[in-house]
């Protein structure tokens, strides 16, 4: 008997993990590999050809790509990257219309400008904003709005994992990290041909990682970040902590974040929304309509049993229907990313052995090796450069604590800035 075909488009990062657990359902893996975009270099790291049953390759023709695609009669097409979200959606359109999210609001999906207009008309508060290729159109929203002095944020409108985002403390120098990014192409290879400046948010940031089916969403995880300032970057990653599926603590979070994703059309499969717990109430970073990144669904599965990858071989199975609204976690898990302050050779990577000594150690992801090449931790991707180390224990503050250990241990670190073997 044949294996139902469940193609994902692009599949990096966390997608990375679907054709596993397809196989395991009992599905077929295919891959689309999207060739006409951006060449999203950074994130391929995860694509491996060899687990797919089939790999189709799209070079612009987008009519044909369905055609070769829909011989293998798929009943499902998902995106891996935000980047593929176009051809995924013009695919699902056309092969599996049961999956597909609203096409009239394809730009508030991907183009953060836009999605935070969808959300505004949705009736929900956003930060205030410009998108523009004109620096005096900038200046006027400066002087419109009484931001003089104030914190900006400048960044990509189209992009991921805080790459090119940066920040103008007190508004100084906004106008040449403007002019550094416009018309350039960033890590990811996409082009910045206008460039967002927002007011920048205070407050704690968390995000809401669902998998929806019709219109109704499933909330798989809610994490809380913590992040650190470093040099004119936005903030690193310092850690991640997941939290309880708790409507009394959370419910004005969940109700905004599940809001959103109405705003901007997203009905069927994966979102990741960011959103940052003002003063003022919650305020939307950005909604990522795709699987949450850098391996966070296996590390949801340590907290939970559960994660976006197991309710998307339920949505396929046909569970979409019975998807429950949350999920019980089952234990207290933190990620913490380990940084390096500088680009070069890591020269005494060893020294992160002394964690498994750490009451709450769990087991490492992606850690560094003596010898390779790491990155400033400026971004998400630079930091999956150094990797992180998951802590879970019955005690939340005993993964506090031995946060702080793994921090006082990295002092040690020796990075050869720029160095060579």
């Amino acid at each position: 008997m044949k294996e139902p075909v469940v193609a994902v488009v692009q599949p990096f990062s966390s997608s990375a993990l679907l054709a596993p657990a397809l196989r395991e359902a009992g599905f077929s893996p295919v891959a689309v590999m999207d060739y006409d975009g951006p060449a999203l270099a950074p994130m391929r790291s995860a694509y491996d050809p060899s687990a797919y049953d089939a790999v189709i390759n799209h070079h612009g023709d987008v009519d044909a790509t369905i055609a070769r695609l829909g011989a293998l009669d798929p009943v499902a097409v998902f995106h891996g990257a935000e980047a593929a979200l176009e051809l995924a959606q013009r695919c699902t359109d056309a092969l599996a219309p049961e999956f597909s999210n609203d096409p009239a609001l394809m730009d508030a999906r991907r183009h953060k400008y836009a999605m935070h207009q969808a959300v505004a008309a949705a009736g929900l508060p956003v930060p205030r904003q410009v998108c523009t290729s004109d620096p005096a159109e900038v200046a006027a929203w400066i002087e419109r709005e009484r931001l003089a002095g104030a914190d900006l944020v400048i960044k990509p409108p189209a992009s991921a994992g805080t790459v090119g985002v940066s920040r103008a403390p007190g508004g100084e120098g906004w106008r040449d990290l403007f002019d550094a990014m416009l018309g350039t192409h960033d890590k990811l290879g996409v082009l910045a041909d206008e460039v967002l400046v927002q007011e920048q948010l205070t407050g704690t940031e968390y995000a809401i990682d669902t998998i929806s089916h019709q219109g109704r969403h499933s909330i798989t995880d809610m994490i809380k970040y913590r992040r650190v300032p470093f040099g004119e970057g936005i903030a690193v990653y310092d850690s991640v902590e997941w939290l309880p599926y708790d409507r009394e603590a959370y419910g004005e979070l969940i109700d905004y974040g599940l809001a959103a994703l109405d705003a901007v059309g997203l009905r069927n499969w994966a979102a990741h929304t960011e959103i940052m717990m003002t003063p003022d109430g919650p305020r939307l970073l950005e909604v990522n309509a795709r699987l949450s990144g850098a391996g966070n669904p296996a590390v949801t599965h340590i907290a939970s049993g559960e994660s976006q990858v197991t309710r998307t071989i339920d949505l396929v199975r046909g569970r979409g229907p019975q998807l429950p609204p949350g999920y019980t976690l089952h234990r207290n898990v933190m990620a913490v990313f380990l940084m390096s302050h500088s680009t070069g050779i890591l020269r005494n990577a060893e020294i992160y052995d002394q964690a498994r000594e750490l009451p709450s150690y769990h087991s490492p992801v992606a850690l560094a090796r003596t010898g390779d090449r790491v990155h400033a931790s400026t971004d998400i991707f630079a930091s999956m450069t150094m990797g992180y180390i998951i802590l879970a224990h019955e005690d939340p503050g005993q993964l506090q604590a031995d946060r702080e250990a793994i921090r006082k241990i990295e002092k040690d670190l020796v990075v050869d800035a720029e160095g060579t073997e």
